[in-house]
């Protein structure tokens, strides 16, 4: 092991590593001096492990970690990463919701229900296609837009979830019509 494995500090497994790598921070050294902010937007590991990662980089280093460590945060600097981890966790079980919902309504050996499907499948793949690009100018969205864009995946979400596991018709107009007027808020957004 090496010594400036950061898998060496308490809460980092092989793949917070990874993501911690990704994200440029590759020593303890590193790990120590970012700040917690930083460290809770990266995916995944959110405010929670970034106070126990940071208390444990204070240990690493034979110092006592600080209390005053759990209340970085103005609470309006916490409410945007509240909002910020919210809107990425809604995407991400959308994400997986479409991926079930493609698997649950294909049409096996009805043909009546291909040309349906095959809608439902393009539209999908297009509100994936605009859900990657949300994720790339995250950022530079307001506070507003982002609390719509989340009432809007959660709207989906319930509608895919409630979807059912049998083609009919209404199922497939339905998701189709739903992810169209998502996707086409999304494309307003970015323009």
């Amino acid at each position: 092991m090496k010594k400036d494995d950061l898998t060496q500090v308490k809460n980092i497994g092989p793949s917070r590593m990874k993501l911690l790598n990704d994200s440029g921070i590759t020593t303890i050294k590193q790990l120590d001096e970012t700040p917690l902010e930083k460290l809770a937007q990266i995916e995944s590991i959110g405010e929670h492990y970034a106070k126990l990662i940071k208390d444990a980089v204070t240990e690493y280093y034979g110092k006592k970690p600080e209390k005053l460590a759990v209340t970085t945060a103005s609470g309006k600097e916490k409410k945007v990463v509240d909002i910020n981890g919210n809107l990425r966790k809604r995407i991400k079980v959308l994400n997986k919701r479409i991926k079930k919902a493609k698997e649950d309504l294909k049409p096996l050996g009805k043909k009546k229900y291909l040309e349906a499907y095959i809608d439902f499948k393009k539209r999908s793949n297009t509100l994936k296609s605009r859900l990657k690009e949300l994720g790339q100018i995250e950022g530079g969205l307001s506070q507003k837009v982002k609390k719509k864009i989340i009432k809007n995946v959660d709207a989906l979400n319930l509608t895919l979830k409630n979807a059912g596991k049998k083609p009919k018709k209404k199922n497939y107009k339905k998701l189709s019509q739903e992810i169209k007027s998502f996707s086409k808020m999304l494309r307003d957004t970015f323009s």
